[in-house]
């Protein structure tokens, strides 16, 4: 669903255009406009460009986020999306009961985002689902599910000031801080990629989005809970396991990886990225490895660029890095497939899922974000962060 916009968005009537670079995939090129603190990245015909300034004359239909693509990228954009014009987000359908408990419902993204040229569902990923995952603390039908749990692309204040469309998840109902109790779903409403395990793995990814945390999230955190300290910022998961019960593959996988806010005892966030098999698969737990930063902060209420990027391998070459506003807070090096090989079925940009306190001291879960981009490899170079 989208609210409808608050403020209108002024058409720019001119400017000084420069070509930055071109997309051969796409067959245009992106053009670059300088405006006011911000940057306006948007793609021409590919016969604008290298031509003495002799391209068509550009138009902006909606503000887009300040960040832009390197002028000589490494890598290939594969995806790129404001969530803007024409972009929808379904209304809540497929709803189901939970095999251990809670219930859970879909909300798929369509359409063709009218700021970038990319359409939705992520095609380059052969994605089959992309979208919001409700998943609920008790089972819902159409006429519940909006007390537990809302998802929605409205507009509000970008990352530089003029307006921009985001994602925003809340989750007004979970369990009370601490362990999901038995029978109960964990209550999360993720932004997910999901694709067949049978098109093969992702060897090389990187994503980057704009992101914001809810002003309340250092008290949402508890740390003198058990398991009520943590918050998921980015992860993935592997699937094709085969279900013990039916002998056929299923969705469940060998491994994963997370980045988390975490809050520690002396009442401080930080950053934690970790990799162990709890990807719903019918192992007993394995913890592979794990690292913390508490020198890079943590961004409470204001807009921050979040990136992530990995290299699958089984030998030292593999690599799991993320980066906040520039600053890197994991570089891990080595193994990182599950003990099956099972390809990654599932991306996990943005998730509203925590460990802390929700309904029960009478605030929710939210996740704000814009400005998505999805390369197959590091655009910038290698290790560096393209934040600007």
């Amino acid at each position: 669903m989208r609210r409808s916009p608050d403020h209108s968005i002024a058409t720019i009537k001119r400017g000084i255009c420069s070509c930055v670079h071109a997309q051969g995939a796409r067959g245009k090129a992106h053009f670059m406009i300088t405006w006011g603190v911000g940057l306006l990245l948007f793609p021409l015909a590919l016969s604008g460009c290298g031509q003495g300034g002799g391209g068509t004359a550009a138009t902006a239909t909606s503000a887009m986020v300040g960040s832009a693509s390197p002028t000589t990228p490494t890598a290939n954009l594969l995806f790129k999306s404001n969530f803007g014009p024409d972009v929808v987000l379904s209304a809540p359908y497929g709803f189901y009961t939970g095999v251990t408990g809670g219930g859970g419902a879909w909300q798929k993204l369509t359409g063709t985002d009218k700021d970038t040229g990319y359409t939705w569902p992520v095609a380059a990923l052969g994605s089959d689902f992309s979208g919001v995952q409700l998943i609920t603390l008790d089972p819902v039908d159409a006429s519940t599910v909006s007390a537990h749990i809302t998802a929605e692309i409205q507009q509000v204040s970008g990352p530089q000031g003029p307006p921009v469309y985001e994602l925003f998840q809340n989750v007004k109902i979970k369990a009370p801080a601490g362990p999901t109790p038995s029978g109960k779903g964990h209550a999360q409403a993720p932004l997910l990629i999901k694709r067949p395990w049978t098109i093969g793995d992702v060897k090389d990814l990187y994503v980057s989005y704009w992101f914001k945390h809810q002003a309340d999230l250092a008290t949402q955190l508890d740390s003198t809970v058990s398991s009520g300290n943590w918050r998921v910022q980015f992860e993935f998961k592997t699937g094709g396991a085969t279900d013990p019960t039916t002998g056929l593959p299923y969705y469940g996988g060998d491994y994963r990886i997370t980045t988390f806010v975490m809050k520690g005892t002396d009442e401080q966030l930080y950053w934690r990225a970790k990799a162990d098999n709890v990807a719903d698969g019918p192992w007993a737990r394995v913890d592979y490895w794990q690292e913390e930063n508490h020198a890079v902060p943590v961004p409470v209420d204001t807009w921050f660029k979040f990136e992530g990027y990995w290299h699958r391998s089984a030998g030292s070459d593999g690599r799991y890095w993320a980066a906040v506003n520039g600053q890197v807070i994991v570089d891990h090096h080595g193994p990182n497939m599950g003990d099956y090989n099972l390809p990654i079925t599932r991306i996990f940009p943005v998730t509203a899922y925590s460990g802390g306190h929700a309904n029960d001291t009478g605030t929710t879960i939210q996740s704000h974000m814009t400005g998505l981009e999805i390369w197959d490899g590091f655009p910038c170079g290698d290790g560096q962060s393209c934040y600007r």
